[in-house]
């Protein structure tokens, strides 16, 4: 009787492991693709990051180049006046 308790104790842990190892298989699998949608989001992200970049260096330029010609204005009302 013992050794059928044993027997069934030992099936049953067999197959709990095999359970579990399915089960973490299908959880890394999902963990993976879950990777690999924030991988493409912070993708996403950096080229919206770049663009704004872009236009920041647009507008600074812009913005110095309309500083100095102004300057340069002052500078020729100054001297002329």
């Amino acid at each position: 009787m013992m050794v059928l308790v044993l027997k069934a104790q030992a099936n049953y842990i067999t197959h709990m492991g095999q359970d579990l190892r399915g089960e973490m298989i299908a959880l890394r699998e999902d963990m993976d693709k879950r990777f690999e949608q924030i991988d493409k989001r912070l993708e996403q992200v950096d080229k919206r990051f770049d663009a704004m970049i872009a236009r920041m260096d647009k507008f600074m330029i812009w913005s110095f180049s309309s500083t100095f010609m102004a300057a340069g204005i002052v500078v020729a009302l100054v001297k002329y006046l």
